[in-house]
């Protein structure tokens, strides 16, 4: 009898725990997809310590904010596929030195997450992965900030950038590459771009200010929806191809153009006022529709010819 009770006391335990770990999880607003508790038995592979090579498939995590002093090595080098790393609230901190030497660093990987952390004063970027050919990265709830060449680069495809905020780096905020997905991300301060991506790629949701050139350049194919750009250096959304859905933006405040929208896109429903030139400038067989434009220096929408312009919000620039 009095084994069945200790057998039934552990049991209760473990599912009183298991409730109380439940609505924990449940009430967590963040993008992570779930948290790992560091220290727990048998779960992933804790990094003590910077520089570190991840060479194997698997779950690594840290417990506390970690340096790296050296100049002359990345922080973190992943060299394995199918790796997830969970920064667990902390940082990754650089030496605060001009080089080519990133936070975390890949090359050629894929299927790589690198999640909920800080990656600040890199030599080079946050983090990078190199080859064009890397595939399938996830990079969520990450603070990329004061890095020398930027913030988040993922070159190759298929890449998520989410919920991330990337802030004051010397390049780009956010390169994602193509066939790519930003989504609800914040970029400010930053030397180039907030957010650039590649053809055939998704950016939605997203805040992007005071960056020395675009808000957000998107290249062929791309579809940019419900994004807030203002007073950046240039233009609030630049495509640099052709084909592009832009829709539900907001730009406002920009140097030069709210939006400049390549041949043959789609303009639906955007607001752009008080840019320094153009409110949207359409480069030709574009459709203008729903658009308000209101207080823009030159004009309010340029049409660069075999435009569709209907049922817009646009009064004549005295």
């Amino acid at each position: 009898m009095q084994a069945q009770r200790i057998v039934k006391l552990f049991k209760n335990l473990f599912f009183l725990n298991t409730f109380f770990l439940l609505i924990i999880f449940s009430a967590s607003n963040t993008f992570a997809d779930f948290y790992v508790i560091a220290g727990s038995r048998g779960v992933g592979t804790k990094i003590n310590s910077l520089p570190y090579i991840i060479e194997s498939s698997g779950f690594y995590f840290i417990d506390k904010d970690l340096s790296c002093t050296a100049t002359n090595k990345h922080g973190i080098t992943i060299t394995a596929d199918h790796v997830t790393l969970d920064l667990m609230g902390f940082s990754l901190i650089g030496p605060n030195v001009i080089g080519a030497y990133n936070g975390i660093y890949m090359n050629v990987r894929t299927n790589v997450e690198i999640r909920n952390g800080t990656i600040r004063n890199f030599s080079s970027w946050g983090i990078y992965e190199e080859y064009p050919f890397g595939d399938g990265h996830r990079v969520i709830n990450v603070r990329a900030k004061g890095n020398q060449s930027g913030g988040i680069g993922l070159r190759g495809y298929n890449n998520l950038v989410k919920g991330c905020t990337s802030v004051k780096n010397g390049g780009d905020g956010i390169n994602a590459g193509m066939g790519s997905t930003a989504t609800g991300n914040t970029c400010y301060g930053n030397d180039h771009c907030g957010i650039v991506v590649s053809y055939g790629s998704t950016v939605t949701g997203n805040t992007c200010y005071d960056n020395d050139t675009y808000g957000i350049y998107a290249s062929f194919g791309s579809t940019i929806t419900g994004n807030t750009c203002y007073k950046n250096t240039t233009n609030g959304i630049w495509t640099g191809g052709w084909g592009c859905s832009i829709i539900g933006n907001t730009c406002y405040n920009n140097t030069n153009y709210g939006i400049y929208a390549n041949h043959g896109s789609n303009v639906i429903n955007n607001c752009c006022c008080g840019n320094s030139t153009y409110g949207i400038y359409l480069a030709g067989n574009n459709l203008a529709s729903q658009n308000t434009c209101y207080s823009n220096t030159t004009a309010n929408i340029y049409d660069g010819g075999d435009c569709t312009i209907i049922n817009n919000h646009a009064p004549d620039v005295p």
